[in-house]
């Protein structure tokens, strides 16, 4: 008897991506490429990492898929949860925790009703779900009314946590998620990950990062980028380390590229 293979489900598709740097006119430079043909696509119910070295197009791409940099025709299409990655029917189902903190001169609590209600929660929802994360972060709740710009660089980013988690979001995509946060800190949101993904296993966690420590440790799938052109995508084996497996690919990559 023949054994029928399960499609994986995928909830991210990107397809023959490209993206030019612009000038301050915004005017496409054709001449500075960032991205070439870059395709991957994530499983749904995974923790998936995208790693890179700087300036190899990672912030683009992210960019890219959240809609935040134009996709223009004949450049690549991107799909989340099966529509097109503007669709208003998928943009309220992703939560992203940017790098860099909320520098804004409003209230904690503030700028998280106010994202809570981008995702049609209601106030008494808001405050519920921000309750329930201030204990998984150790913060005290004091901290919600105090202004941003004022809060410690870690308290920043903890703030910046809780706004992706607010709503039942079906992709989270997460900038560098751990920078600012003191060890302490780093160790509450890798268990706040893996208690989340238990309760939640259809959610995907896209992950940005430099640090392979945490890749190794906590991720189940790779997307690598380098240079604009997609490397490697997949799942790897933990036992043969992670390092060991891409310093090999390094090299490949150098000899042909050196080769063209």
């Amino acid at each position: 008897m023949k054994k029928i293979v399960k499609k994986e489900q995928k909830i991210l598709v990107v397809n023959k991506l490209n993206a030019y740097a612009t000038n301050i006119f915004g005017h496409t430079n054709k001449d500075a490429q960032i991205l070439f043909n870059v395709s991957f696509s994530l499983p749904k119910g995974k923790i998936c990492a995208f790693i890179g070295h700087n300036g190899a197009g990672k912030t683009t791409t992210i960019k890219s898929i959240l809609g935040l940099r134009e996709v223009k025709k004949g450049n690549g299409t991107i799909q989340v949860l099966g529509y097109s990655n503007i669709d208003p029917k998928c943009r309220r189902k992703i939560g992203y925790i940017p790098e860099k903190g909320n520098i804004e001169k409003m209230k904690a609590i503030d700028f998280l009703v106010d994202m809570g209600k981008f995702y049609n929660l209601t106030k008494e929802q808001i405050i519920n779900r921000v309750a329930t994360l201030l204990k998984e972060f150790n913060l005290e709740k004091n901290r919600l009314n105090v202004k941003l710009n004022k809060l410690s660089s870690g308290q920043n980013k903890i703030i910046t946590i809780i706004q992706a988690f607010l709503s039942d979001n079906e992709l989270i995509i997460a900038d560098e998620p751990t920078d600012n946060l003191d060890p302490e800190a780093r160790d509450l949101f890798w268990n706040f990950i893996i208690k989340f993904h238990k309760s939640n296993p259809s959610t995907t966690v896209f992950l940005i990062t430099h640090n392979l420590d945490e890749v190794e440790k906590y991720t189940d799938y790779t997307v690598y980028l380098d240079h604009g052109r997609i490397r490697y995508e997949g799942s790897y084996n933990r036992s043969a380390g992670l390092r060991k497996k891409y310093q090999k690919m390094r090299d490949k990559w150098t000899k042909e590229d050196q080769a063209m």
